[in-house]
């Protein structure tokens, strides 16, 4: 573990509310869920209907609706860029933050082309190289692995079209330069292995906020998934700097 910087001096709100990546639902958070933690399905997956348009700002709104006081948002990949935009946007709806495996500004390029991939291949074509991205070689070698089982059939039951329109949307994600305006304390999580998210850039997210904490677990960009207690441990420790 690596830590810059130190914590915010806003005390924290009891409750905590979970936002999901691209592509799964709440159920990602089954196996880290602290007392006083509320999940949320975005639109489009899980439970949630999805809507005629996605964007990052209509994805804050959503969030906002679900709020009813200051609260800690935890956000993985997707939901990240949702917390920052949300603590940039709403800073007194967050207590305070903690954004997983994200980053601060997409390459649109990038999301483009996944949108793209996804349309012509359907959920299966994109299966692959999404879990490789998202889990380390060991876990995905390893029969019945449950991060990896829930995350394959999660995905296998998305519609294409809701998975393409969330990496367009992703592409307009950047807030870099908006950083700097967070006040709610706000800890870093990135994964030493993480193929989409890599620890250098979030590394850059923690210092361009703040007094943002910044650790390092030893895990891939499903660190809730494939680390689990370490991932709860971390979340502790952010508890008790906020709180």
């Amino acid at each position: 573990m690596e830590t810059v910087g130190g914590s915010g001096s806003r005390r924290s709100g009891g409750e905590i509310l979970f936002l999901h990546p691209i592509g799964l639902d709440r159920n990602v958070w089954s196996e880290v869920l602290l007392p006083g933690a509320r999940t949320l399905d975005f639109p489009g997956h899980g439970s949630a209907a999805p809507v005629d348009t996605v964007s990052m700002r209509g994805l804050v709104d959503y969030v906002l609706a679900h709020i009813c006081e200051p609260v800690t948002i935890v956000g993985l990949s997707l939901g990240g860029m949702v917390a920052q935009h949300l603590a940039i946007r709403a800073p007194g709806s967050v207590a305070s933050l903690v954004v997983v495996c994200s980053t601060s500004a997409s390459h649109p390029e990038t999301m483009r082309e996944r949108a793209r991939a996804t349309r012509e291949g359907g959920m299966a074509g994109v299966l692959h190289t999404t879990l490789k991205r998202w889990f380390t070689p060991k876990a995905l070698a390893t029969p019945g692995h449950p991060g990896v089982d829930y995350a394959r059939q999660r995905l296998l039951a998305d519609d294409p079209e809701v998975f393409a329109r969330y990496w367009e949307a992703m592409a307009d994600h950047d807030v870099e330069a908006d950083l700097g305006t967070i006040t709610a304390p706000t800890t870093i999580i990135a994964g030493a292995h993480d193929r989409a998210s890599s620890p250098e850039t979030m590394e850059r997210m923690a210092r361009l906020i703040p007094d943002a904490t910044f650790e390092i677990l030893d895990g891939p960009h499903m660190l809730p998934l494939e680390r689990p207690r370490q991932f709860r441990e971390a979340m502790v420790r952010h508890l008790e700097r906020s709180g």
